[in-house]
């Protein structure tokens, strides 16, 4: 049987992918609690997604990487990293904050597709071209998944990178991360058409 160690529960209007960092900002009491119990035990928690109260059934262990800043009111400024996608199995009680039993989601076994990680990472480096003028593949943590890598440097909705979360299969992530990415960009190439004409209130100049 699988372990299913007891985590504390971040939840949020927000989804972490295993090796993304992300800036937190920790005010609620019952979270300054798990801040707590996390640093004095060295342990991981679990970042869990929540819209309209309804919570994710797959979040994301993470830990508690860099204090930026503490305040005088007992609110913390701190960066997290994502580790690993969890399967929540039940709740569990004894603290301020939420707790759960969590279950690890293991990807399947498949061979990755290298046209696929290569039409990703292409599609990453147009987009990146686009909006910044400067394009680069980012690099991950060792052994963190490309599709993971790639999706912690775009500003994703967060139901795209909750089924991203969720699923298994490294190649059926990286079709998602294209599509994104296609909108992504498709989206930023608009936006700059629609900059360059508009001093010409949208008409386009005779040659």
């Amino acid at each position: 049987m699988a372990e299913t160690p007891t985590y504390g529960l971040f939840v949020l209007n927000l989804v972490l992918l295993p090796g993304e960092r992300v800036p937190l900002h920790i005010f609620e009491p019952r979270y300054r609690e798990l801040f707590a119990d996390c640093v004095l035990e060295d342990t991981p928690f679990v970042v869990l997604y929540s819209e309209d109260e309804a919570a994710a059934p797959v979040g994301c262990t993470a830990r508690f990487e860099e204090v930026l800043e503490r305040h005088d009111d007992g609110r913390i400024s701190v960066v997290v990293r994502g580790l690993d996608a969890v399967e929540i199995v039940h709740e569990a009680n004894g603290h301020m904050y939420y707790s759960a039993e969590c279950r690890p989601c293991l990807d399947d076994p498949v061979q990755v597709d290298e046209v696929r990680s290569a039409t990703a990472t292409a599609r990453f480096v147009a987009l990146a071209t686009e909006v910044t003028g400067h394009g680069e593949a980012p690099e991950g943590d060792h052994g963190v998944p490309l599709s993971y890598v790639l999706a912690a440097h775009v500003e994703l909705p967060a139901r795209i990178k909750q089924v991203l979360l969720e699923t298994r299969d490294e190649n059926v992530r990286l079709d998602l991360v294209i599509r994104a990415l296609d909108h992504e960009l498709a989206a930023a190439e608009r936006a700059r058409l629609a900059a360059e004409r508009a001093p010409t209130n949208g008409k386009v100049p005779h040659e």
